[in-house]
């Protein structure tokens, strides 16, 4: 809790019985408040929007988000979790796969300290990491252990992955709509769009 120290703790409720738990900082927090109108927010916390977000856009509501987040997100009515991690990765999201269980944390040691992932090396994984000092893709140097990739929202069904749904790191290229005066004018609407963002 950053933006809000007094009500902001988590896990955060919806009436409807779904629950989120975060680390994150959502930059248009306060702009996607103003685009929920008739919810009743709980908390001043910037973790909050998402929530609701969910309950009007499903498991698209991170397409709407602004910021660095590793998300889980439990709806009781529809029995699923849902993962989501921002488009730039920069918050770490972990999950592990067995027969028994699906579990998640932001760092693999968390898995490794519960008990719900052994230390059995993936061998290519490990020489991905001596050489390059990190790793690349959903693989990390632990077998069972993956990553929710960047931008990615994950549905988790019954234990199980039933969905996976990529965002894109950058929007697609458009043609330009306008055209500018002048030089000063192309320069402001940089300006304008650099500091909404």
């Amino acid at each position: 809790a950053i933006i809000d120290l007094m009500t902001g703790n988590q896990p955060l409720h919806e009436p409807r019985g779904t629950t989120l738990i975060a680390n994150a900082e959502i930059y248009n927090y306060i702009e996607l408040r103003q685009d929920l109108p008739g919810v009743q927010f709980a908390t001043q916390s910037d973790c909050e929007p998402p929530l609701h977000l969910y309950q009007k856009h499903g498991i698209n509501f991170a397409k709407k988000l602004r910021g660095m987040y590793a998300i889980a997100i439990y709806d009781a009515v529809k029995k699923r979790l849902v993962l989501s991690r921002d488009r730039f990765g920069i918050k770490p999201l972990y999950y592990c796969e067995s027969d028994k269980y699906f579990a998640f944390a932001s760092e693999p040691r968390a898995l490794l300290a519960a008990g719900l992932a052994t230390r059995e090396v993936n061998e290519a994984q490990r020489n991905e990491l001596l050489q390059l000092q990190f790793t690349c893709g959903r693989q990390t140097i632990f077998s069972i252990i993956q990553r929710v990739m960047p931008g990615e929202t994950l549905v988790v069904n019954a234990g199980r992955i039933a969905e996976r749904r990529q965002l894109e790191m950058l929007p697609k290229a458009i043609e330009p709509t306008q055209s500018f005066a002048s030089l000063d004018n192309a320069i402001e609407t940089l300006d304008k769009t650099l500091e909404e963002s």
